[in-house]
């Protein structure tokens, strides 16, 4: 078997943390692995995996870092779980962030010698978002780029003072942050006139999937003229940082699916909504797939071997890529616009089971009713923020799936508007997801989303942490 690219490193993260990690040496001695015997790609394929349940909530936390040392920074998960996991990184990850940075900036954004300001709208609290994205800026800026950096987080009458007030001085501006924080951002610049076409912005997204049209109309706001390459969504997590990153071939691939089924299909499987898709770097992050589910490699502050994050996705190398665009026909264009320089393999992200509300045991992800919020339809009344959940009927018999749709400003609830919301989410709902077209041919009108329209500015869409939660357990 030949070893792919970013074996070499990750048998080397391997060996590093069975030697200088108490918790994984005798994670191995359970597991009754001799290091030693650990060679070739097959050896390392039979390593447990392991997982924040079977590992680093098991282990005492001090046992899970080489020579029981807590590296220099810290940051916070979001404690999905009720719980939240302190995530230690060091120099080295933040140097690998930088990286990184500077190929989406300099490859992708093309900032050149342009004087550039990044305006960060991550949290830049305990979480890793805001305070990575600035550390890796400054690398950025540190190597010789004409780079400025302001940190307002997620306070919205800041970042608005900066986009009005400052950005005008800048040549160029890169707004980073979460993508439905940002939207509210830029929708609110329009409200208040402020001239926010005329500065030349790129947006640096991460958090979560966001589709193709969502990408066109904030594009559409904020004057950006080129899809390829005015905006760039980066696949992160607490557990590892930065895992991967959009380019103009993986932004162009998604929209040739947008259009064309067969294709979707062929490259995505059959998922009921378009997921995420970017580029990973094995020499820094060595993927897997097991089961359907990403594992990584990692020499992170906490180093992780076979590490099951439980993301949903599949994996392609760049050859993989290049015979589906060119059994679809695709292949001409790619070299004519010369995406075919992204050569890195690839990695989509789709749904996970904790982040989908359940219908009659059935998953409906946030995208399936994001796409009826973004229909042309209902659109024009709608900010594109909601909360999902289901209630119980009936003594338990029965559920009903209830969603919360913010309004946009100055608009008010009706009748009509509820009735044409709950027409256009059913027939999205039927189009894109399997199991909820056969749930409503069996069960009829009780598949039926319930829709509550929600004034605009209701404290249970603001932003107040890290992410805005669609799903409401």
């Amino acid at each position: 078997m030949n070893e792919p690219h970013g074996f070499k490193e990750a048998l080397a993260v391997f060996h590093d943390t069975a030697s200088t990690v108490p918790a994984y040496k005798d994670f191995l001695k359970k597991n009754k692995i001799n290091p030693k015997n650990i060679k070739t790609l097959n050896d390392f394929h039979s390593l447990p995996l392991m997982d924040k349940a079977n590992y680093l909530r098991f282990y005492p936390y001090e046992d899970l870092l080489p020579h029981r040392t807590i590296p220099p920074i810290i940051s916070m998960s979001s404690g999905s779980s009720g719980q939240p996991f302190y995530w230690p990184r060091g120099f080295e990850q933040e140097e690998a962030g930088g990286k990184l940075h500077e190929i989406i900036f300099r490859d992708i954004f093309n900032i050149g010698t342009q004087h550039t300001l990044v305006i960060i709208c991550f949290s830049m609290g305990t979480w890793i978002a805001g305070a990575f994205t600035a550390s890796s800026c400054r690398y950025v800026a540190q190597k010789g780029y004409n780079l400025t950096i302001v940190t307002p987080g997620i306070e919205k009458e800041d970042t608005l003072a900066i986009l009005r007030d400052f950005a005008p001085k800048f040549e160029r501006v890169i707004l980073a942050g979460y993508p439905p924080f940002l939207m509210d951002i830029i929708t609110e610049a329009h409200n208040r006139e402020i001239k926010i076409k005329r500065l030349h912005i790129n947006l640096l997204l991460a958090g979560e999937n966001f589709s193709e049209m969502w990408r066109k109309t904030i594009h559409g706001l904020t004057g950006i003229k080129d899809s390829l390459t005015g905006s760039v969504s980066i696949y992160g997590t607490a557990d590892a940082d930065m895992c991967g990153h959009e380019s103009p071939l993986t932004i162009f691939i998604r929209k040739q699916a947008d259009r064309n089924h067969a294709f979707a299909k062929d490259f995505f499987g059959d998922s009921s909504y378009i997921p995420t898709l970017v580029h990973y770097h094995p020499e820094v992050k060595f993927f897997e797939k097991v089961d359907g589910e990403l594992l990584f490699t990692a020499k992170s502050g906490i180093p992780l071997v076979r590490y099951n994050i439980k993301d949903q996705g599949q994996l392609y190398e760049f050859s993989d890529v290049q015979k589906l665009l060119e059994a679809h026909g695709y292949g001409d264009d790619v070299k004519k616009q010369g995406l075919d320089r992204w050569k890195f393999p690839m990695l989509t992200l789709a749904g996970r089971k904790d982040v989908s509300v359940t219908f009659y045991a059935l998953n409906v992800y946030p995208e399936n009713i994001k796409a009826g919020l973004e229909d042309k339809l209902v659109s024009g009344f709608l900010t594109g923020k909601f909360i999902a959940q289901t209630k119980s009927l009936n003594h338990e018999k029965d559920q009903q799936l209830i969603i919360m749709a913010e309004l946009a400003r100055d608009i008010h609830p009706t009748k009509g508007r509820t009735k044409l919301l709950k027409e256009v989410i059913f027939q999205h709902l039927v189009k894109l997801n399997s199991e909820y077209r056969k749930l409503h041919a069996s069960i009829g009108e009780r598949a039926l989303p319930h829709i509550e329209l929600i004034a605009f500015g209701d404290p249970i869409f603001q932003v107040k942490k890290s992410k805005h939660r669609w799903i409401q357990r």
